[in-house]
């Protein structure tokens, strides 16, 4: 295959190059649909190459085999919840032809996204609930009843948060997550993550973020569990990451089978489990 032959618009049989671009013609966001995986990597490697762009500008979000279902053929009209998706996000969706899928039942598939507009998507400029917003409170939002995406970085349990027939589903491989949100369903669909750009291109009507607690929420949920008071600055060299409930409770066992095992009070037992917590042995 001629280089340039990647970039015309044409009928194809092996692989599709779908490119998100900016105001400016910037690729934010490249996917390849191929018959097997070494097309898609092969059409991948072209189209950076005949375009000049780089691959280590983009991240990998999303790669592995998914069912044809229905579709005939894969073109920007066939994408229509990737195309809403990325229009959010000011992009236009293009493509380098119409892959046709007559008698193919899986195709394989590569997604990735430039390091900016993973960035964007972080930061919340898409439509997202934060969780310290004052007009609209997150618990609210996933008890609607409605398909929602969870960034959870808090590490709290929103099981109990779920209307009664919610399906939850915990870092979900993103063609599964595809496949479900374009099937007729009568549930809604609920999934956590740690990671919302992982799941960017993916059409759902609401965002929530669970940001992680703060230095002092952590040292209180710490002061709640042990019966004594925790200085918040013990906790000033942690990671956003770490300041979570999952993290508190690990931390509280860890104090408790110091306190049993060497004796020690629970103040001395607190400040060695976090230096094992933050930096181990």
């Amino acid at each position: 295959m001629e280089m340039d032959d990647i970039l015309i618009p044409k009928e194809r049989r092996d692989a599709v190059v779908l490119i998100g671009v900016d105001d400016r013609d910037r690729v934010e966001f490249v996917r390849v649909y191929a018959l097997t995986e070494e097309l898609a990597m092969q059409a991948l490697e072209e189209f950076f190459n005949a375009k000049g762009l780089f691959p280590t500008d983009y991240r990998l979000v999303s790669r592995g085999n998914e069912p044809v279902g229905g579709r005939k053929a894969i073109t920007t009209r066939s994408e229509v919840s990737l195309s809403s998706a990325l229009a959010r996000l000011g992009l236009k969706l293009l493509s380098n032809g119409i892959l046709y899928l007559e008698g193919v039942n899986t195709i394989y598939q590569i997604t990735l996204v430039s390091e900016d507009l993973y960035s964007t998507i972080l930061s919340g400029r898409e439509k997202e609930v934060q969780g310290s917003d004052e007009n609209l409170n997150p618990e609210d939002v996933i008890s609607l009843g409605v398909d929602v995406l969870v960034e959870n970085l808090s590490g709290r349990d929103i099981s109990d948060l779920l209307p009664e027939n919610a399906v939850l589903l915990r870092e979900p491989p993103l063609e599964k997550v595809a496949s479900l949100l374009n099937e007729e369903r009568d549930y809604p669909l609920v999934v956590e993550t740690k990671n919302a750009g992982k799941y960017a291109v993916l059409d759902f009507p609401v965002v929530v973020r669970l940001p992680p607690l703060t230095a002092e929420e952590f040292a209180a949920e710490l002061s709640s569990r042990l019966g004594i008071d925790v200085d918040p600055g013990l906790f000033s060299g942690y990671l956003p990451e770490k300041l979570n409930l999952r993290n508190a409770k690990a931390l509280v066992k860890l104090v408790e089978a110091i306190v049993e095992k060497w004796n020690l009070g629970r103040e001395e037992a607190l400040k060695l489990a976090i230096k094992l917590n933050l930096e181990g042995l």
